[in-house]
């Protein structure tokens, strides 16, 4: 069980280095696997560079796999910090880093499911989650410190017959946050520590998704409860940012008059 406070390790790579001939995202998901820690999920990213300045894309270079990737795991700190030692004779080329954050809740959908006795409520009292709207509620300037929520599901998951990462993106945009993005991976383990990896010819298994916002402290804590009502079962990890510049220009909006 992943303790409140807990841990974040990214590491960032590429999809083409090996440890021992295997690709080294695959050797650190098994590494945490083998050490049964709460879970691991693999991240392709789009456009990146790293020690070499080289540019790679995800959409240009798919065939060489020369594709930047984020490993994410979630755990206790001293678990963590056992795996980065493990790690630190795996990676040869990369960058480790390493968040405190605040698990807010790990479960899986049937324990969540046997929590919630008939006719208990399975999220925030009724009402308690109306706003305003749309997006744009509150002013869109963001300075300082403020919240990472993180929600780690997978890509079967689904909220009344819809793709939850979807479902949780539209929620943010309705309750007026700043802004949410989703990811989808291509290789990554949970509770039941059965890892799904992404197919070539199309063929795809339930794969780790996430859904990241950043927004004012008390925004977040709106939103949280809202969750705790979508996600069946899953990860949500909060942790501090700290924001140097966010602006929003309205004249860029759908429909703005010049």
């Amino acid at each position: 069980m992943i303790p409140r406070q807990a841990n974040l390790l990214r590491l960032y790579s590429n999809a083409n280095e090996k440890w021992q001939g295997v690709p080294l995202y695959r050797a650190v998901v098994e590494a945490a696997r083998r050490r049964k820690l709460a879970g691991a999920s693999v991240f392709p990213v789009e456009l990146g560079y790293g020690a070499h300045r080289q540019i790679h894309d995800l959409a240009s270079e798919y065939s060489s796999f020369e594709i930047p990737i984020v490993v994410e795991i979630v755990e206790a700190a001293e678990r963590i910090g056992a795996l980065v030692a493990e790690l630190e004779t795996m990676v040869s080329e990369g960058l480790i880093v390493v968040n405190r954050v605040h698990v807010h809740r790990y479960t899986h959908a049937v324990e969540r499911d046997e929590a919630v006795q008939p006719g208990s409520p399975t999220g925030p009292p009724s009402g308690s989650t109306r706003v305003s709207g749309e997006e744009g509620t509150h002013t869109m300037k963001i300075e300082g410190d403020v919240k990472r929520v993180t929600v780690y599901i997978g890509s079967a998951d689904t909220w009344h017959g819809r793709n939850l990462a979807i479902a949780i993106i539209e929620k943010c945009r309705a309750m007026g946050m700043a802004g949410a993005t989703a990811s989808r991976g291509v290789m990554g383990f949970g509770k039941h520590s059965v890892i799904h990896r992404a197919h070539f010819l199309g063929l795809s298994e339930d794969l780790p998704e996430k859904i990241e916002v950043v927004d004012r402290p008390e925004q977040i804590e709106r939103l949280l409860p809202v969750l705790d009502e979508m996600v069946g079962g899953g990860l949500i990890v909060v942790e501090d940012v700290h924001v140097v510049r966010y602006l929003h220009d309205p004249r860029r909006a759908k429909g703005a008059i010049s």
